[in-house]
């Protein structure tokens, strides 16, 4: 094979580098590869501020703040009609101190707690929602409590949960939604003390834990479930996500579509203000080059990659700058050896993160949107000093990193 037309269909393959310098939840340095889900998974961990109704009886006596926490993997993209699910999900309820100490009154010590509804709603699709609570024993006993603190139920007892299955619209997005919560609690004090409350919760700044495109360009013939990916995300702030996208990317390179995950991620606000602005914090990435793609690229006689990102394009709906380049200087990609039927997943940048934004809302729109747009980088192959322009169209359907209601 010529030079030129093994540069031709490198191109789209190695343009995705650009993105994956843009975005993955870190503290400090790049994503560690082992974190990196499969090819088409989102994983991520939501920490939703709630409201909820507390009652005796029938006496209503107060509103009280809380969080609800949920761990989980979805799709990144579906096709019209596709069954899918949410997977390997965790969560937790935690409500205020107040509750603990019954406003002072009284210390709690211990809690039982009856989770008797957890709706988790899939707009568009069939079902609409789903209810936990009807599919798993969410209730613990015994709860350890420390009055003055907050009391936290996990969910579920043991192993994970399962949501769906839900069937896909024919077009459109699907957004996933925390629809509300029902808890029957227990507060057991340490002189014997047993008091019964009935919290009826909500979401407090906009329901929206994600949002799914749907589109023809995806196989719709398999359930879209995501089983045994790795799945360990740190607590996050309340209002927050952290979370990794893998995005599936066709890309033209040599006149044939070649297959590339990128990874991106971030710290993300679930919700923004009207008058206030949205940025992607603790960002990093990666990009995976599965066994068949590196079988194909040391076929064409490629067996070392270096260059640079020179361009990362975020696509922001409702919000501007509307096509943001996020990495102005671009970042170094180290070079990097192919083994022949061995994925391969690069973290980039090498060491630290990077911020995207801030991103302005609109002024009359219900939600600001943001998904992953196209990339640029030049690239040198085999240790050669030339230097090759690659470049990679957004996906197709859009590949969302957040939905966040403006509020």
């Amino acid at each position: 094979m010529n030079p030129l037309s093994l540069l031709r269909r490198m191109r789209g393959s190695f343009a995705l580098l650009a993105l994956a310098a843009a975005l993955a939840p870190s503290t400090s340095s790049a994503l560690d590869p082992q974190l990196v889900p499969s090819i088409g998974a989102d994983t991520g961990r939501f920490t939703l501020p709630i409201s909820c109704q507390i009652s005796v009886g029938t006496l209503k006596l107060i509103k009280i703040g809380g969080t609800v926490d949920i761990q989980g993997i979805a799709p990144v993209q579906l096709g019209p009609g596709q069954v899918f699910y949410l997977s390997q999900g965790s969560g937790a309820l935690t409500l205020p101190a107040w509750l603990t100490t019954l406003g002072g009154i009284v210390t709690i010590n211990k809690a039982d707690a009856v989770i008797s509804s957890l709706r988790i709603g899939a707009t568009r699709s069939t079902p609409a929602t789903v209810d936990l609570a009807k599919l798993y024993d969410l209730s613990v006993a015994d709860v350890p409590v420390q009055g003055g603190k907050p009391l936290t139920v996990g969910l579920p007892k043991t192993g994970d949960f399962r949501v769906g299955p839900y069937v896909a619209p024919a077009d459109g997005r699907v957004q996933f939604r925390f629809e509300g919560a029902t808890a029957d609690v227990t507060l057991k004090s340490s002189i014997g003390l047993k008091i019964k409350v009935h919290a009826e919760c909500l979401a407090s700044q906009g329901n929206a834990l994600l949002s799914v495109a749907v589109g023809s360009q995806v196989d719709a013939s398999k359930p879209a479930l995501y089983e045994g990916e790795p799945l360990s995300y740190p607590t996050v702030a309340a209002g927050n996500l952290i979370g990794i996208v893998n995005a599936p990317y066709k890309c033209d390179i040599g006149g044939q579509q070649y297959d590339v995950g990128v990874a991106v991620g971030g710290v993300i606000p679930l919700a923004v203000k009207r008058a206030g602005s949205l940025s992607i914090t603790q960002a990093s990435g990666a990009i995976t080059l599965p066994a068949a793609t590196v079988n194909r690229l040391m076929d064409a006689g490629v067996t070392t990659v270096q260059g640079k990102v020179d361009e990362l394009k975020l696509i922001v709906d409702n919000g501007t700058p509307a096509n943001p380049n996020v990495l102005p200087g671009g970042t170094a990609i180290p070079a990097t050896t192919l083994q022949r039927n061995t994925a391969v997943v690069i973290s980039l940048p090498t060491t630290g993160t990077v911020t995207a934004g801030p991103f302005q809302p609109g002024t009359s729109a219900a939600s600001m949107v943001i998904g992953m747009g196209s990339a640029a980088a030049s690239l040198q192959f085999n240790g050669s000093s030339q230097v090759v322009p690659v470049s990679c169209p957004k996906p197709e359907p859009d590949a969302l990193l957040v939905d966040a209601p403006i509020i």
